[in-house]
């Protein structure tokens, strides 16, 4: 996916950004934020069950690129995700 400016990938260049998860303490990345974190297993459910129900496996890419049909509902979904853990303050 590339270089982002979450603070896992910019806190390792820019001074006084804080790199890890303040919940978990894992590098604060795009996979970790939308994927792996534990404090946010509730909200990321209904992420998940979205792309299952168009036949996509619950990956980085099909979450941030959904193809055809599935599109909108995980797009949907993934804003979603994002207000409900409140980490829009985070992107």
């Amino acid at each position: 996916m590339g270089t982002t400016l979450l603070p896992g990938g910019a806190g390792k260049y820019v001074l006084g950004i804080e790199p890890a998860c303040p919940r978990c303490q894992e590098p604060l990345t795009a996979p970790h934020m939308l994927l792996h974190c534990p404090n946010h297993k509730a909200q990321r459910d209904h992420l998940e069950a979205a792309l299952h129900s168009h036949g996509l496996v619950f990956n980085l890419t099909n979450v941030l690129d959904p193809k055809g049909a599935a599109r909108g509902p995980v797009l949907s979904a993934l804003a979603k995700y994002l207000l409900d853990c409140q980490i829009t303050d985070k992107i």
